[in-house]
């Protein structure tokens, strides 16, 4: 399955500016998306999609192409990620590549490992029906059972398929929840070009644990993500991240 490995990083962010070039342990965002891509050997082309040519700049020493700029009217606010997407495949049809699937792999989710893209790439490869592999991480006390409204000043249960029962330990909720962790998105090209969309229909999840699932949106992200690098019981989870530490660090 020829697979591109699609980076997405506009240079325009409202809560944390350039966002997708601060900072983890003096490693930009970006980096983390980019070495593990690289890391894996599944890819025929690891792309940064960006309109910021500065961008390159930071990552300067992991020898990416530097061919590709993303279009300014493709990199606003409002700009639907599948449009750039489809930009990033038009460009590499007018060289003369196509690709069977592409991997979107978003800035703000740094810590998925090479173990967790072979795995997606096996799911996807295992199973021709599916239109896409999401990583997902279970939800313990945000669980649904948990989320309540309001009528009047009563609190009711929000979801008639996950109901709180009392007493109510988080490990005791059912049925098992998960969220979509925006680490990886593998989706079928055909699917991409034919709908426009990412998921499609038929998606399969692929289970990630907590410490690989962090998303870094504001600047205390920043500083929680750099804090779990050093946390004792993440360390099996994030210590290949090491060798990326050790290079931005010389």
């Amino acid at each position: 399955m020829k697979t591109l490995a699609l980076i997405p990083a506009r240079s325009g962010s409202k809560g944390v500016p350039n966002k997708n070039v601060q900072r983890i342990r003096n490693v930009p965002l970006i980096a983390f998306s980019i070495w593990t891509a690289q890391r894996a050997g599944l890819f025929d082309e690891v792309l940064l999609s960006t309109d910021d040519p500065g961008y390159f700049d930071s990552v300067k020493c992991l020898n990416l192409s530097t061919e590709y700029i993303r279009p300014p009217e493709l990199s606003q606010d409002t700009s639907p990620t599948i449009d750039a997407i489809l930009d990033a495949l038009d460009w590499y049809e007018k060289k003369g590549k196509t690709f069977d699937a592409v991997m979107l792999l978003q800035p703000p989710a740094p810590f998925r490992t090479v173990e967790h893209l072979c795995n997606a790439v096996s799911l996807l490869e295992d199973h021709p029906e599916a239109t896409c592999v999401t990583g997902i991480v279970r939800v313990w006390d945000q669980h649904p059972a948990r989320v309540k409204r309001l009528e009047g000043q009563r609190l009711v249960d929000f979801c008639e398929h996950a109901v709180e029962i009392e007493p109510s330990r988080r490990q005791d909720l059912q049925p098992p929840a998960y969220l979509r962790n925006g680490s990886i998105y593998l989706s079928r090209v055909q699917l991409l070009r034919t709908q426009r969309k990412v998921w499609g229909d038929h998606v399969l999840g692929m289970e990630m644990p907590e410490a690989n699932s962090v998303n870094v949106d504001r600047h205390l992200d920043f500083i929680t993500a750099s804090s779990m690098l050093d946390y004792e019981p993440y360390r099996p989870y994030l210590s290949e991240f090491d060798e990326l530490i050790e290079l931005y660090n010389e």
